[in-house]
């Protein structure tokens, strides 16, 4: 162990040899004070370092000067610290429940991916994502998203379906998205909304697509409406999975 005393009384006294270098272990610094010692600079030099060693702190000097005997010392510290351990908790035969859904990692990849507008690097993690658990419904919708940039119609009316079908209702977003204002531009889009945002029935070839009524459109809104209030009803709590599934279908066929 370096005393910072002890190196502090070198540098003042001896510290044109550079002793104080030599004694806390600098070698090369020492010989370079013994070189320069006709030019008085090392004398100077030593005479700060004396005084920066005689009014540091402890704990300071020997973080710099004897790091293994300071790090050793502060490990020493912190397992004293972490030695006690809490009661053991009551044996229970119930089977610890996991506290909420993880993202995985491919998701959260690709949600920065998609913030720093790295599209392409998005939608391979979100495919990979979906390779994990196909049932993210929020998923689904931001690949719907990232298809639409990229003009491709098909591929982003098959993930916003998937995206529905997997529980994302959150149509206030797919109306004001502007990475969907393509896809909300498209034919194939506005049958999908008019049919209750769910994919229509395919047509016979060389039947032509059925003209925009006027009161298909109100329709479609107040079956959002009524979609949006059953989501909240089971978000809440209140509705079951199978029982909001189920009301769901019943407005469907209304």
């Amino acid at each position: 162990m370096k005393n910072k005393t002890t190196a502090g009384i070198f540098a003042l006294f001896f510290g044109g040899l550079g002793v104080h270098r030599f004694y806390l272990g600098q070698t090369g610094k020492g010989l370079l004070y013994l070189l320069f010692i006709w030019t008085f600079i090392p004398t100077i030099i030593s005479m700060i370092d004396g005084i920066i060693f005689l009014t540091q702190s402890e704990e300071d000097f020997n973080r710099k000067y004897n790091p293994a005997e300071y790090y050793a010392s502060l490990n020493q510290q912190q397992t004293q610290t972490a030695t006690y351990t809490a009661p053991a908790a009551p044996p229970t035969d119930r089977v610890p429940r996991p506290t909420g859904p993880k993202l995985d990692p491919f998701r959260i990849s690709g949600d920065q991916k998609y913030a720093d507008y790295d599209f392409e690097g998005a939608m391979q993690d979100y495919r990979r994502s979906l390779n994990v658990d196909p049932r993210q419904g929020e998923v689904h919708y931001k690949l719907a998203a990232l298809h639409s940039i990229h003009e491709d119609t098909a591929a982003a009316m098959r993930h916003l379906s998937l995206a529905l079908e997997n529980g994302f209702y959150d149509f206030d977003a797919i109306e004001n998205n502007d990475h969907l204002a393509y896809l909300r531009a498209t034919p194939e889009y506005y049958a999908f909304k008019s049919n209750g945002y769910r994919t229509p029935p395919a047509t016979a070839a060389g039947e032509p697509a059925p003209s925009e009524p006027a009161d298909t459109l109100e329709l479609s809104d107040d079956l959002i409406t009524r979609i949006e209030r059953l989501a909240k009803l089971k978000d809440d709590g209140i509705l079951t999975e199978e029982s909001f599934k189920r009301e769901k279908a019943k407005i469907l066929r209304s």
